[in-house]
């Protein structure tokens, strides 16, 4: 696939999401990945949730562009392999708890020395030096240690998001990262190592916003409540709607739209600050005010107005919507493997090419012939290191049966 990062090798060695979601970023920017998956099975996440032909949903999406290889790296012959990857290569990541790579002779000293001019990116859950540096992480763990689920709090108490916002987090803030050590490293001519915290990117990302309370700290700062707090959604007479009216003239805007007057009057609510004093009652009044009419009706005077507001969809409404298949920001392809599928257009569109057509995720291994046929090994010899154990290159194709 073309792109910005054409001409870009990266070696990927990590698994689920907030790696592989990184590089799959950089593929659909036409970075060339390799993605090295051990010789048992591969990348957990083949078989998380909806899946056919083995090959699961949340793979096909966080693997397209890439090709795979299965290296057994508990062998000399694989780690010759991964050298000779990481020398052609201008990235290597990796995704393990701190010291596992380096255990397996490939910490960022030793890559460097196969190639100076690398960029080395390591990425954990909690970073390479502290008390829980050694532990494991999930999504929902970072989530509960950055502040996510506080935020999200309710009634009923902290709440996790229904989505892994964390690891996605962590993978922007990866690929972000690394585009900007190719840069540094073209300007330079040195070896860069990046390190990301999944951790610490989450509460960077939540600083401006989910934090501003611990951000100013003299003890005359003036502190109203955050608005954040407040969000809500609200119903209509038949469906839910998301309205924001962030400004004065949009709250009365929307007010006069929905023929409520006495509540663009109301003190209580006359001003920005007033609203965040009583946004409890505020938002009851908004809630009371949306009720009495349709979504469809709720949505043509907010929209009359110039007020944002919107139709709350389902994950299964969202490719259906009139905006997004006119813009075309999800397409059908045809997965070798899955079959038909949808994929989201990235957020970014690079001179006006709106063409998404990455190559598809690939199945265990498919490619580690190709690979290997690439950097000199003759088919005998490829035949002799899948007998020893030492690689993989099992096909599973749309005929395999689920196991």
């Amino acid at each position: 696939m073309t792109g910005p990062l054409s001409g870009v090798k990266i070696v990927e060695l990590a698994q689920m999401i907030a790696v592989p979601g990184a590089t799959h970023l950089l593929a659909n920017q036409g970075a060339e990945i390799i993605k090295v998956e051990n010789t048992t099975g591969g990348d957990d996440l083949r078989m998380y949730g909806s899946r056919k032909g083995n090959m699961s949903g949340w793979f096909a999406n966080a693997n397209a562009g890439k090709r795979s290889i299965g290296l057994n790296l508990e062998r000399e012959e694989a780690k010759d392999i991964l050298s000779t990857f990481i020398k052609n290569a201008d990235v290597f990541i990796e995704g393990f708890r701190p010291g596992a790579v380096s255990r397996l002779g490939f910490s960022a000293d030793e890559a460097f020395k196969i190639n100076p001019r690398l960029v080395y990116v390591s990425s954990s859950g909690f970073g390479a030096e502290g008390p829980y540096s050694e532990r494991p992480v999930y999504d929902p763990v970072i989530q509960a240690i950055s502040g996510w689920a506080g935020a999200q709090r309710t009634a009923d108490g902290p709440s996790l998001i229904r989505g892994m916002v964390a690891d996605k987090v962590a993978a922007l803030t990866t690929s972000q990262a690394i585009t900007a050590a190719l840069f540094a490293r073209n300007e330079t001519g040195e070896c860069q190592h990046v390190q990301v915290s999944m951790l610490e990117a989450n509460i960077a990302f939540n600083w401006p916003d989910v934090m501003m309370h611990e951000t100013v700290l003299d003890e005359d700062a003036l502190h109203l409540p955050n608005l954040l707090g407040s969000y809500q959604l609200f119903s209509t007479s038949d469906g839910w709607v998301s309205v924001t009216a962030g400004t004065d003239s949009q709250w009365k805007a929307v007010c006069s739209a929905l023929s409520r007057d006495d509540l663009a009057n109301d003190e209580r609510f006359s001003t920005a600050a007033n609203r965040s004093k009583h946004f409890t009652e505020w938002y009851a009044s908004f809630d009371e005010m949306l009720s009495a009419f349709t979504t469809a009706e709720a949505l043509q005077k907010c929209q009359a107005a110039d007020v944002p507001a919107v139709r709350v969809l389902d994950p299964s409404e969202v490719a259906h919507d009139i905006h997004v298949k006119e813009v075309g920001s999800i397409a059908e392809i045809e997965h070798p493997i899955v079959g038909r599928m949808r994929v989201p257009r990235q957020g970014a569109i690079f001179n006006n090419s709106s063409e998404y057509n990455p190559r598809p995720a690939p199945s265990y291994c498919q490619d580690t012939t190709e690979l290997l046929t690439e950097i000199g090994y003759s088919n005998d010899k490829i035949e002799k290191l899948k007998s020893s154990g030492t690689i993989s290159c099992l096909l599973y194709t749309s005929d395999a049966a689920d196991e």
